[in-house]
């Protein structure tokens, strides 16, 4: 009798752990963890579309350098965030990476306040905040003068404080 139960309580282990495998696979499918800012800025739109960054949401962190107001009311808000990442080269050198994150929606008013408080609590982002981003249908966009840039919509941030 003895045996008779473990055989069943390691069958459905194993049958749990097969079944939470193929959730995972479902779920990395949706999410890509992979990219960074500076794997991002060396993807043109062929690789993107070939990757699958086009249909996957992203997971990104890196510092807000501009907050833009596009529409600063509730009603329709948007806001567009530049989000810079870098890295040292030797002793002497930086690289910086950067995108555009757009904020749309009555959800995002509060996160994102058109004057900065004094001392801002977990709950909003300001400049020169380090943030986590998810976001998703990343485009490039050309700057005058400049090489294009990824623009993301966002879908959920929130400050790394």
């Amino acid at each position: 009798m003895k045996r008779a139960h473990r055989s069943v309580v390691v069958l459905c282990l194993l049958l749990t752990g097969a079944a939470l495998a193929g959730a995972l696979d479902d779920f990395d499918s949706v999410v890509d963890f992979s990219v960074t800012l500076k794997a991002l800025a060396g993807t043109d739109e062929a690789a993107a579309r070939a990757y699958g960054l086009k249909s996957r949401y992203l997971l990104l962190d890196g510092t807000v350098t501009a907050i833009q107001f596009l529409e600063p009311e509730e009603e329709g808000f948007q806001a567009q965030v530049e989000l810079v990442a870098g890295e040292w080269i030797g002793l002497e050198e930086v690289r910086s990476y950067r995108c555009y994150v757009l904020f749309q929606g009555r959800r995002f008013f509060r996160l994102l306040p058109r004057r900065a408080p004094r001392n801002p609590d977990a709950s909003v982002i300001v400049p020169n905040d380090r943030i986590l981003v998810v976001a998703r249908a990343p485009r490039l966009v050309q700057e005058q003068g400049a090489e294009p840039v990824w623009l993301l919509e966002a879908v959920h941030a929130r400050p790394l404080r």
